[in-house]
Formats: C-alpha cells, structure tokens, sequence
C-alpha cells in the first residue's frame, strides 16, 4: 500500500543564466513559509523565529533512511564546521524529519550522537488521532515530496502512532533561506556540490539584513 504523503515538489529557476547570482538551483519567486513550532531533540520546543534574520539551510531526512541522509549528513557537518564562526549569529542549521511517526526526541539524539552533528534536529510531538497536518505542511511549504509505502501485514503500532513496517521515499537535499525569510537556492542529488553550496552560504551571508 503506498500512501502520497505530499506530491507538490516545486522546482522553480533554472540552474544557468547569465543573471544568477547562486551555483544551485535558484528560486526565483519570493517563496516564504508558514511559521512553525516543533520539538528538538531535548524534547523542547523550537520555533521558527528563532532564525529570523539569518540565513538557514534546511535538510529534510529520516534517522532510518539507509542511502542519501546518511551521505547528505556528514556533508552538512562539512559545512556546518567550515562556518562556526557564523553559527548563532548569522547563520543557521536545521534538519527535520519526513518519518514523525517513528522519529522522537530521543531517535534525533541517538542520530546526531552517531554522525556527531550539533545542529538543530526537529520532529513533531506525538501525534492525536494521527493528525501530522502541522508537519505536512511544512513539507509542502518547501517543496518536498514525501511517499510512504508500508506492508499490508504491517499491524503493530509504534509509539508514535503508527505500523513499524514501512519505507519512505523524499525529496532530498537542502533549501537555503536568506536573511530576509525567503526561500534563495536548493540544492539536490542532480547537483550536489559542497563547493557551490559553501559558495551559496556565503552569498547569501554577504547580504544586507532584513531590518538593515
């Protein structure tokens, strides 16, 4: 049985022009997001404005995914150490689960103890009645798909609310949002490039703030 989670994968610019001003792929439209509030791996609450005025890369994985997170992960961690200087001031990382069912605080910890990441990893609070409106939302709000497939045998529940047995496949990579909150560049498997991505913070850190 294969269940669409969220299907809108919004791709817009192109990845060559004269006018770019990023080596990824460029949003070209002032595309925003719907603020948030989710749980850490602390189990504490972390919401949006927390970045407001920084530039942030966002990634999108699962602590069970077995191919592209954990390839994706200690690339961001990559980045991650090249901009400490950065980080808390001007520049942010988070990653968000596409597997709340099966991701709790404690899943985030054990998964940034194994790749020794630091950043911010969020999940949902346990789901009512299995309602993940909140978090589908923001998938959507970022152009990720998210497709999960689970066997037809599948009836034993987890904690959070859902079969174990099941796979999900995502959209990959990461979106860079600017200083001003506004979706700037994503990057993919198609183009993945840690120079070009360090290229791109770096862009996006040498513009005015929002309030400036």
């Amino acid at each position: 049985m294969v269940i669409l989670l969220v299907s809108n994968l919004i791709f817009a610019g192109c990845l060559s022009s004269q006018d770019d001003i990023f080596e990824g792929q460029e949003i070209e439209s002032e595309k925003s997001f719907l603020p948030f509030t989710l749980i850490d791996s602390n189990n504490s609450t972390y919401n949006s404005t927390n970045f407001n005025g920084m530039v942030v890369v966002v990634n999108f994985f699962y602590t069970n995914c077995p191919d592209t997170c954990s390839t994706v992960t200690p690339d961001l961690k990559i980045l991650y150490d090249d901009f400490s200087n950065e980080i808390g001031i001007n520049l942010t990382f988070i990653s968000i689960t596409v597997d709340p069912w099966r991701d709790g605080p404690n899943d985030l910890s054990d998964y940034m103890a194994y790749f020794n990441t630091s950043w911010t990893y969020l999940t949902t609070e346990e789901f009512v009645d299995g309602d993940f409106s909140l978090i589908e939302q923001i998938w959507s709000d970022f152009g990720i798909g998210v497709v999960l497939t689970e066997s037809d045998n599948s009836t034993t529940i987890s904690g959070r609310g859902h079969t174990i047995y099941y796979d999900i496949e995502h959209t990959d990579g990461i979106v860079i949002i600017g200083k001003d909150g506004y979706q700037k560049v994503r990057w993919d498997e198609n183009n993945w490039n840690l120079d070009g991505i360090n290229s791109d913070i770096n862009t996006l850190l040498k513009e005015p703030s929002s309030d400036s």
